[in-house]
């Protein structure tokens, strides 16, 4: 999965609902179950707060973490 502004403002463009599910789907193709975890709108407003202001070196972080996490 690359991490860029134009994959963030995809995102952004989701209605609630279909962030949230694409976060989940992600979280599942990643190896991690949240399915025990209530993702509130609260979390929502929070989530899109953060990648609104992702900045280039918060996304080149993200995107580390997540090669790191795939060659566990």
């Amino acid at each position: 999965m690359q991490i860029d502004k134009k994959s963030l403002n995809m995102l952004l463009s989701l209605n609630d609902a279909q962030l949230v599910n694409v976060i989940k789907t992600i979280s599942e193709k990643s190896g991690l179950d949240l399915s025990s975890f209530n993702i509130t709108a609260n979390d929502v407003k929070s989530i899109r707060y953060a990648l609104e202001n992702a900045s280039d070196e918060d996304i080149k972080r993200a995107q580390e973490s997540i090669n790191n996490f795939k060659k566990r």
